[in-house]
Parts: structure tokens; sequence; C-alpha cells
């Protein structure tokens, strides 16, 4: 074999080696490439849950989230249109969106093939469907049921026993309420117990599904009949017990024995008193053509301050109070309200967009097909 020959060979095996060395390190690359780009897309999608998240507890800010660079139409293609939302068209155009506090410069440590998060600071909330019958202000009465599957996810139940931030009576462990009304609920009791100078006032009711409302309509027409049971017992499906909002209050001896809590001072420090702690006394004798409930001076509300403040102070019930704001307020004309130092604009609209509110706000339904902002600071 000639020397030619032999020199000829190790040139090809050294050249066919190089070519090998060569396309490892292109798949390497495009190994890493993948990964930076698949890290980038999970950040982009948690990032944005969050963002939807805390627009859904503030009532959807409205804000846009651009994606932009390769690889953002892959990103863009887990989430529709909407508030908080990828926008799949601008991403695909690679637009270039306004980061928070930036000035719309491009960012130059965004490498070519990375996708970067962007947001659009938006003017309006968009506002859901859902929306309507969801929030501390919705009408829960014999002509407006509770809506379970829209309240699915917005209100989160717990056990008084297991949350009470101090020992006062329940009447069964397996009593709930809604988590955001405890601490309120707490005070109230508390605050009625100093005043009288006991320990006797607790909980004989609270959170009801639809199958314990039907045991109790049951019971009650059977032992009392069908008129009495119209009169006390809301219809399932149809009783205020649903929203996780409304309380029974009782009186708790502490030889396990119970008092009437109607005709009581309890009742009576309660009835003037629950407004400071956002509750109503829901079912007055004085409203009872409104309400369709008889008297019950032991079933008390949740709506909220300023809410409660207002309905007391002007001897409204829910139904008089959501009447008022319907047809008496609207985003350029709101009730303009000082509660606690605190002003308050509150409005009542049926439309899906409003303005944002340049304060703090929240977002209730009045599960009649309108919302309720309420604005403060």
């Amino acid at each position: 074999m000639s020397t030619d020959t032999t020199r000829e060979r190790e040139r090809r095996r050294r050249q066919r080696e190089r070519l090998r060395r060569r396309r490892r390190r292109r798949r390497i690359a495009a190994a890493a490439a993948g990964a930076v780009v698949l890290l980038g897309l999970v950040f982009v999608v948690w990032t944005v849950r969050e963002r939807m998240e805390a627009g859904k507890r503030a009532g959807e800010s409205g804000d846009i989230i651009v994606l932009t660079g390769s690889g953002a139409e892959t990103a863009a293609g887990l989430f529709g249109e909407g508030p908080g939302e990828v926008r799949p068209d601008v991403a695909a155009g690679g637009e270039t969106a306004l980061r928070d506090g930036e000035d719309g410069s491009a960012d130059p440590a965004a490498g070519e093939g990375n996708p970067q998060l962007t947001y659009v600071p938006s003017t309006t909330v968009q506002l859901t469907e859902g929306q309507k019958h969801t929030g501390d202000l919705i009408l829960v009465s014999s002509s407006f049921g509770y809506d379970f599957e829209a309240n699915e996810e917005t209100i989160h139940l717990v056990r008084i026993g297991d949350s009470q931030s101090w020992t006062y009576p329940v009447d069964k462990e397996e009593f709930m309420v809604a988590r955001h009304i405890m601490k309120s609920l707490d005070a109230m009791i508390h605050d009625c117990d100093q005043t009288m100078g006991t320990n006797e006032t607790g909980i004989s009711s609270a959170y009801r599904s639809m199958e314990y409302q039907q045991n109790v309509w049951d019971e009650a027409e059977e032992e009392y009949g069908e008129d009495y049971a119209k009169s006390y017992v809301a219809t399932p499906g149809y009783s205020e017990h649903h929203t996780g909002l409304s309380v029974d209050l009782g009186i708790f001896y502490d030889d396990g024995s119970y008092g009437s809590f109607t005709g009581s001072e309890n009742a009576a420090w309660m009835a003037s008193n629950c407004w400071k702690y956002g509750f109503i006394r829901r079912y007055a004798e004085d409203k009872t053509a409104i309400t369709g409930i008889s008297n019950e001076s032991w079933h008390f509300r949740y709506v909220g301050l300023p809410h409660s403040a207002y309905m007391a102070e002007h001897n409204l019930c829910l139904e008089e109070y959501l009447d008022f704001l319907k047809s008496s307020t609207s985003a350029v004309n709101p009730l303009v309200y000082t509660c606690e130092g605190t002003e308050y604009s509150i409005y009542c609209t049926s439309e899906s967009v409003i303005q944002k509110p340049a304060g703090r706000f929240e977002i209730s339904g009045d599960n009649r097909g309108n919302y309720i902002v309420t604005v403060s600071g």
C-alpha cells in the first residue's frame, strides 16, 4: 500500500471524526436551547396563572400578558384570549409591549429564541357571567336561588370549631361558614358576650348543603305543617344558609341546655351592633312583606362594610338596598358613603366591561343579573 493512499485514508478518517464532533455539538446545543425554551414556557405558565388568580380575587384586572420572541406562539397556544391571558395574535406577530415600570425598549438580556413575558396595563375590567352570582351581596330568596356551580370555587368553607379565635359554643361540630367571615364573626360574638358578661352566645346553625336544607324543610313540614315551613324555612336551593355567609345564633348554658335567643339581651345587642362587624339582621319583623320570611331575631347575614353600615343607618333590608343601588347609582353617579373614616364609592351595573377603578375595589354580584362595585380610598 502506497504512502499516499495511507495518508488519504487518514485524512478522510479525521474529516469524518470532525463531522461527528460537529454534529454532536449541534445536538447538544439544540438540546440546551430546547431546555431553555421549555423552562421559559414553564415560567410563563406559572406567572400567567398567578396573575389570573390575582385578577379573580380583585375582579379581573383586564391586563394583557404578551409573549414576544421565538417560541412565543407555542406558549400562547396554551391560553385563550381574555383578561389576564396570553394574546396569541400579538405573540405570533412578535409585537413588543411595555413591561411594568419600563420605557418599552428591548430587553438586551433576552436572547434570540427565548420568549419574553411583558404586560400591557388595561384601563378596563372584564367581568364574567358567573360573577353575577357570587360575592357577599348576592340575594338568595324564594325568587332567587343559590348558584352552587358558580360559587364552587369562590367560597372556601371552614369548620367554625376548628377556626374560631376563641372558644364559644357551636351546636354541631360539622357547622361551617365561609373562611373570610370568621374574624368578623368571632369579634361580634366576643363583644356581645363581653357586654352581657356571659359566655352564652353561640352558633345554632350555619352553612347548609342542599340535602341538609331538604331535611330541615321536611322535618318542619312534618312537625308543624306546610304553612309553618313556608314562613320559617327556605325552600331547598333558595336558602341563605347555602352561601356560607349566614348564621343562626342561640343561647347555650353551661349545663348543656338552651335558652331562647328571641327576646334576650343578646338578641337586642346583636340587632343594634351587628353592622359594625359587617353583618345584618336579615329578617326583621317590619320587612316580612319584602323578604317573604317571618321575623327571625337569630338569623344574621354577612354583607361586609360599608354595606352593613349604610343599611343599618337607613333601615334597609338586603332587597331594598340592592333595589336602591340599581335604581339610583351608576359608574358616573355612585353612592358616596364614609364609614369608619374611609370614603367609599358604590354603584350597580349590568355591564360586563367596566372602567378600572383608581383605588382598591371589590366586585360582588347581586344574583339578579348585576354587579355591585365598591371602591375605597
